[in-house]
Order: C-alpha cells, then sequence, then structure tokens
C-alpha cells in the first residue's frame, strides 16, 4: 500500500475498541468514518473530535444502512482503502436457554453483517492500489463455556477471514483478523470483582489488555502489514497459550 493518507471505515467505532482504533489512525493523517448506531453517534461529543473524523450513522445488521454508508464513501471520497469489522455483540446463553432470535441476532451482527458489509465494500476497495480488511474477532473462537453462539459467530468470522484472503489477494486487499483476550472496556467493568480478579490472575503478563493494545496491532495490519493476510493475531497477554496460575 501506498504512504498516502488513507479512507478507513471502522464499524462499532462510538465507544471502546472502535473508537480507540479512530483515534489511532486518524492522528496519523487518515480520514476515519467512525460509525455506530443512530443513539450512540447521536450521543458523541463531537466537538472534541480529531481532524480527519467523519461521523455516519451504521447498522452493521440493516442492508440499507450498510448500502448508505458505502455510498456515502464512494460520493465524497470516490475510495476506501481500509476495513475494520468492530462491530459486535454479544447476547448468549447456554445452550438449553438460548432462544433463535438471539443466537439469529448474534451471528447477524458479528458474522453475517461483517460477511456482507465487505462484499458490498469490495468494488470500492478495488479503486485503490492495495487495501486492507481487518475483522475484529475474539478470542472466545477457541471456546467459552455458556457461550456459544457468540464464541460461533467469531469462529464463522476467523473462517471467512482465512477464505476471503485467498479470494482477494490477487487484487492487492489482505484480510486479517484480530482476536482480542480481556479487554478493559466499559462493558468488562460490570464483571463481579471475582471474576475480574481470576481473568487478570490468569494472563501471564499480568495485566488486562486496553482498547489502545487493540488499535496498535490494526494499525500494522491496516498499514503496514502488505504480506500479511489470512491470519489471525490473538492480542490477549499470553492467554491464550497457558494459565500461569496453574504452576
Amino acid at each position: 500500500m501506498s504512504t498516502a493518507p488513507k479512507v478507513i471505515l471502522v464499524t462499532g467505532s462510538g465507544s471502546g475498541i472502535g473508537k480507540a482504533i479512530v483515534e489511532r489512525l486518524a492522528g496519523e493523517g487518515n480520514t476515519v468514518l467512525l460509525t455506530d448506531l443512530p443513539h450512540v453517534i447521536d450521543s458523541l461529543d463531537t466537538a472534541h473530535l480529531q481532524s480527519g473524523v467523519k461521523v455516519h450513522p451504521l447498522d452493521v445488521g440493516d442492508e440499507h444502512s450498510r448500502t448508505e454508508v458505502i455510498n456515502t464513501i464512494a460520493r465524497e471520497h470516490g475510495k476506501l482503502d481500509v476495513l475494520v469489522n468492530c462491530a459486535g455483540v454479544g447476547r448468549d446463553a447456554r445452550l438449553t436457554n438460548i432462544k433463535d432470535e438471539d443466537l439469529a441476532f448474534t451471528l447477524g451482527i458479528n458474522l453475517f453483517g461483517a460477511f456482507s458489509l465487505i462484499r458490498q465494500a469490495l468494488p470500492l476497495m478495488q479503486e485503490s492500489t492495495g487495501g486492507a480488511i481487518v475483522n475484529i474477532a475474539s478470542r472466545a473462537w477457541l471456546g467459552i463455556f455458556g457461550s456459544g453462539a457468540y464464541s460461533a459467530s467469531k469462529g464463522g468470522l476467523i473462517g471467512a477471514t482465512r477464505s476471503l484472503a485467498l479470494e482477494v489477494g490477487h487484487l492487492g486487499i489482505t484480510v486479517n483478523c484480530i482476536a482480542p483476550g480481556y479487554i478493559a472496556t466499559p462493558l468488562s467493568a460490570t464483571l463481579p470483582q471475582e471474576v475480574l480478579d481470576k481473568t487478570l490472575r490468569s494472563i501471564p503478563v499480568q495485566r488486562g489488555g486496553v482498547p489502545e493494545d487493540i488499535a496498535a496491532a490494526v494499525r500494522y495490519l491496516a498499514l503496514d502489514g502488505s504480506y500479511v493476510t489470512g491470519q489471525v493475531l490473538t492480542v490477549c497477554g499470553g492467554r491464550s497459550i497457558g494459565d500461569p496460575t496453574s504452576r
């Protein structure tokens, strides 16, 4: 990819990990579309956003909304260099308790919505000389007790990432996945204290991750990793390789 400023779309970026990704990429002179659900967009303090950040509502689970944001990018910028699929939901329960509508909702946002947005964005990405797609999955793809729907959606996203990398590599477009472990966000802060303490003890580097850790990984895959494609980068402080508390 060239070193010229990029046009970048980040979904689910009104807060948490997505917002950190926007701030990191916009801070390097790129034009970054911060997108999220309308009520999240309405609550943002846009006066303090960085230069280069453009705000647009996007419901990843709605085809019309996806089409609208792609058309807006085409009309206003004429190209799309980087797509970061960060939007995600975690409506989950054990197998015997989860409702079909919750399973469909989780898969619809985390897997189908991301896959469909890639398909809709691809013609516009071909206007650039090379490009990058970065999907935000989760360490949950390895399996979490009582989280079958979420784990399935993120595992499916990883499978799609690997297959799509084979399809679009000849276009100069890379497709990679980041699988975060525990990241300190407002949502994770709602965990019971004993669960949080146990989680932190199980991380080899002995700290929880922060959104900026994921943003740094996205920055590499989006802007520098032109010879990296079809890969899963697990950003978890080593938790995926073992539990230091077992020694």
